[in-house]
């Protein structure tokens, strides 16, 4: 029976082939016999080809054979129902491809097999074919069987660079789904083949979410390239580039978006999925490093926390201090109060030296900065904050408190001053520690004893205690201030300044 059906098969492509010689053209395709004439040889060789050599018997040469079956069962099954424009492109003849078309050929009619001539110029790799097909009006978005695109299918076969660009110059569709129902570009970058992803990007190619999430793989060689490439950041994203780059703290990738040169000032702002900025997250994860980064391309250095803020931001802070209390029930704190907070000398220096103002205080409970490093007892931050070098102290008090005496000591400590003084009497004992001069007040009225008058008040740590002039007998006598006579008090407030640091001994 098999037999039979081989019989009448091989009759059936005869008569075909007998009908497909003898009949008239198809339509919109020349002659045959005015092409054979002006050609010679080329198409008989096209009809009768040499066998292929170097292949299996039963296979199709090269990318012919491996993804697309259907052009393979096509082939096979009507190779002699298929035009001359189709014999011309499979068998490598852009002489008479040429030729054809130049006489009427249609370039768009499509092989028995489903595909259009410019897709079967693909499957070939025949790239002067895609060329002379295009040039004659081929359609780079005609679709073949199941919907596949030129572009789609140059993707799947592995088409070199050189025909994408022919593809993509002609009018294909860079953003069309393709192999697996993605994007090109997707399916390129997956695959890290940049140099066929650089194409699909020349000529207009939407990367999406690709420079995010090169950001959060951490793999800043393909971050360098989209960004080379002007790839922008995707409009539809919930996050911001450069707050996944600091939360996963990705310095080099950072650096790489910051010195792309694109970003605005909004976008040096925008938040990410815990609510706050780059700057904000840098601050609060303690990295000095990324904070330089930002401040360095401008950064509002000023800026306070967003709020409310979300409990996934809270859940990024240092466990100590009061930042975290502030952030929740206050409002208008600012990158300095943070690093006054943490204690982060050098992260607080940044910030002054790139604008941040120490003034500024919180809307609710009206701390500014030193009042966060006053209740840590950070001296050297308070020091700073109040402008003074905490590594080159012009002077520092002593006061000895069971001596009930001070001194007052300038550079290689060197005495300048003593004098008697009266600390806290019994349950309003003077604390022991260091201390910083936090503010000033040459004619000073007491903010607890009403009508009580405290010339030349010198604060200590933004508490109520500090020095002014008062009674001093030979005991501790005052509430938890250190009074000093009238005839030292003056020279005391000349020699002494703000910042200067206290030492009182038990």
């Amino acid at each position: 029976m098999q037999t039979l059906r081989g019989i009448a098969g091989i009759c059936a492509l005869g008569l075909a082939m007998a009908g497909a010689l003898a009949g008239a053209p198809p339509n919109g395709m020349p002659a045959f016999g005015e092409v054979l004439r002006s050609d010679g040889g080329g198409l008989k060789a096209l009809m009768f080809p040499r066998p292929v050599t170097g292949v299996p018997h039963g296979q199709l040469p090269s990318r012919m054979a491996a993804p697309h079956w259907g052009v393979a069962q096509g082939l096979m099954l009507s190779r002699w129902t298929e035009s001359e424009i189709h014999r011309a492109i499979l068998q490598g003849r852009s002489d008479i491809l040429s030729q054809l078309l130049v006489r009427g050929g249609s370039c768009n009619l499509r092989h028995p097999s489903g595909w259009s001539p410019l897709q079967l110029a693909l499957h070939c790799g025949n790239q002067e074919a895609l060329r002379i097909l295009i040039s004659h009006g081929a359609d780079p978005c005609e679709r073949g069987p199941g919907g596949e695109t030129s572009l789609g299918l140059a993707l799947a076969l592995s088409s070199t660079p050189v025909e994408l660009e022919i593809l993509l110059k002609a009018g294909a569709n860079p953003n069309l789904p393709g192999p697996g129902g993605r994007p090109a570009i997707s399916a390129l970058l997956q695959v890290r083949d940049l140099e066929r992803a650089e194409v699909i990007l020349r000529h207009g190619g939407v990367a999406g979410p690709a420079l995010y999430n090169a950001i959060v793989e951490g793999d800043r060689e393909l971050l360098r390239f989209l960004l080379q490439h002007g790839v922008k950041p995707d409009g539809d994203s919930t996050d911001s580039l450069l707050v996944a780059a600091v939360r996963g703290g990705r310095r080099g990738l950072l650096e790489d978006i910051l010195e792309a040169g694109y970003l605005s000032d909004q976008e040096l702002k925008s938040r990410g999925r815990e609510g706050q900025g780059p700057l904000h997250l840098a601050v609060a994860m303690d990295r000095i490093d990324l904070c330089r980064s930002l401040v360095r391309k401008g950064a509002d250095v000023n800026e306070a926390f967003a709020c409310p803020v979300t409990p996934a931001f809270l859940a990024r802070l240092r466990p100590v201090g009061f930042l975290k209390s502030h952030l929740k029930y206050d409002s208008g704190v600012t990158p300095l109060m943070a690093a006054a907070d943490s204690g982060n000398l050098e992260m607080a220096k940044l910030l002054i030296d790139h604008g941040a103002r120490r003034s500024v205080w919180t809307s609710g409970k009206s701390f500014c900065a030193i009042g966060f490093a006053a209740r840590r007892g950070d001296v050297k931050m308070m020091q700073l904050l109040l402008g003074v070098d905490p590594e080159h102290e012009e002077r520092w008090i002593k006061v000895d408190l069971s001596e009930q005496r001070a001194w007052v000591y300038g550079i290689e400590g060197h005495m300048l001053l003593t004098t008697r003084v009266s600390t806290g009497k019994k349950g309003f004992r003077t604390e022991t520690g260091e201390f910083v001069i936090t503010d000033r007040h040459r004619d000073h009225e007491s903010n607890i004893y009403k009508g009580v008058r405290m010339p030349f008040f010198q604060r200590l740590n933004c508490s109520a205690i500090g020095f002014h002039e008062g009674y001093c007998p030979d005991h501790p006598a005052s509430h938890g201030c250190l009074r000093i006579p009238p005839g030292s008090a003056g020279r005391f407030w000349d020699l002494t300044k703000l910042g200067d640091r206290v030492v009182i001994t038990p």
